[in-house]
């Protein structure tokens, strides 16, 4: 499973992302191909030819709460 840390506004700290299980939902929604881009970050994400720098702002292009791919929430 690969995590990334993502700042919550709502929590006001870094959170634990389950970044594969947001892809996996992000390409079952969008029925495209996924595509993770290479930086120093290690974060953006191509779908559809648009790019996404932030997990966050990849979730909510997909009307998805990045909070329900937290550790804590999958732990749940």
């Amino acid at each position: 499973m690969k995590t990334a840390k993502e700042y919550s506004n709502t929590v006001k700290r870094n959170v634990d992302i389950d970044v594969d299980a947001l892809l996996a939902a992000i390409n079952e929604i969008s029925e495209s191909d996924v595509h993770r881009i290479e930086d120093e970050e290690g974060q953006r994400v191509s779908v559809d030819g648009r790019e996404y720098h932030t997990w966050r702002e990849l979730a909510e292009a997909f009307e998805l709460d990045v909070h329900d791919f937290s550790i804590t929430e999958a732990n749940r």
